[in-house]
């Protein structure tokens, strides 16, 4: 029966171990104090549960003699490539520990109810593995405006004033797009963009330029049909970022979404001077919203006297460049805009 304690005790400190790891990339990673606290507050409630049979847990400790030392020692199956590696496996680690820890208690005596108790523990776990694979991955673009700077085109304003009223009012996801600028001043302003998105918990994606995003440590990058194969632009960003394509077609679409695209951009719609492709009408529009799974993004030529159509289409998520950079009141502009994308 003292054996017991030895495995309850592996797997508390497992489990707090796991959880932590987590934590402390939700604290210092992502910055996130809701997300934080919670994992904080389980953490010590299952060393909490557990206080009046601690002393037995550590008498029964033996790291020494441990069989499974030299397994895990000589093992490479744990090697990660990635934070989102990371919490996967830190999490698959912990809520596997909670489960032995309820399995074990509802054997002993008096323990049956802390046992259920972690079973409430374990599924919350199974709760909070979902937010935080959520925040890692963030395949999920948000919804509404998908802002892009067009500095040529927004009424003497600069990049930065541009991107500041935008997250002013309340857009969440922007790309900086820009053609013209040297690469050291596109960095310079990258900087400030990303400082500026980061603080506001907006989503940073960069156009075409994959090394840029890299050092800026952007959210992800967007590239063209012309641009580096998405595999190939994976192996640079890694799994925790995200690619945007560009797609012309229902044969652009299908390849992107084989080939690992997190999300795509639909058009142009109608016709534009920001792009030279031709146009894709509606009849794209609505294959994409009708067969594809993940996210896109219509644009190409939309305005806020043709949004309705969009948005009929099925779109949820909309790039306006010129209507919203170009606008003399861009805080009435979004708030029209926002009330056809919301009927």
């Amino acid at each position: 029966m003292k054996k017991i304690y030895r495995i309850l005790d592996a797997n508390v400190n497992r489990a707090s171990e796991g959880i932590r790891v987590v934590e402390d990339i939700c604290r210092f990673y992502f910055e996130n104090e809701t997300l934080t606290e919670k994992l904080r507050n389980i953490r010590h409630n299952i060393r909490k549960s557990l206080k009046d049979i601690d002393i037995y847990m550590i008498e029964e400790r033996d790291s020494e003699h441990d069989i499974g030392k030299n397994i895990t020692l000589n093992s490479v199956i744990d090697k990660k490539d990635s934070v989102s590696q990371i919490i996967t496996a830190n999490f698959k680690r912990a809520l596997e520990a909670v489960r032995v820890i309820e399995e074990i208690l509802k054997t002993l005596d008096n323990m049956y109810l802390i046992g259920k108790k972690f079973e409430t523990i374990r599924y919350e776990l199974y709760y909070l593995e979902k937010d935080v694979t959520q925040l890692i991955n963030k395949k999920i673009i948000p919804e509404g405006i998908y802002g892009i700077t067009m500095e040529e085109s927004s009424n003497g304003k600069n990049n930065i004033e541009i991107v500041k009223e935008m997250i002013e009012n309340g857009i969440k996801i922007i790309q900086y797009r820009e053609k013209r600028k040297s690469f050291r001043d596109m960095y310079k302003e990258g900087l400030e963009l990303r400082q500026l998105t980061k603080e506001n918990g907006v989503t940073l994606i960069i156009n075409d330029y994959i090394e840029l995003a890299m050092m800026l440590d952007a959210d992800g990058v967007h590239i063209g049909q012309d641009d580096w194969p998405i595999e190939e632009v994976r192996k640079l960003i890694g799994s925790d970022k995200i690619i945007g394509v560009s797609t012309h077609s229902k044969e652009d679409a299908i390849e992107a979404v084989k080939n690992g695209a997190d999300y795509l951009g639909v058009g142009p719609i109608f016709k534009t001077n920001t792009k030279d492709y031709k146009t894709v009408g509606f009849e794209y529009l609505e294959f994409v919203s009708e067969n594809i799974k993940i996210p896109f993004v219509a644009i190409g030529g939309i305005k806020e006297n043709n949004l309705e159509e969009i948005v009929k289409r099925g779109a949820t998520r909309i790039a306006l460049v010129t209507e919203i950079t170009g606008a003399e009141n861009m805080n009435e502009k979004i708030g029209k805009l926002n009330e056809i994308i919301k009927k």
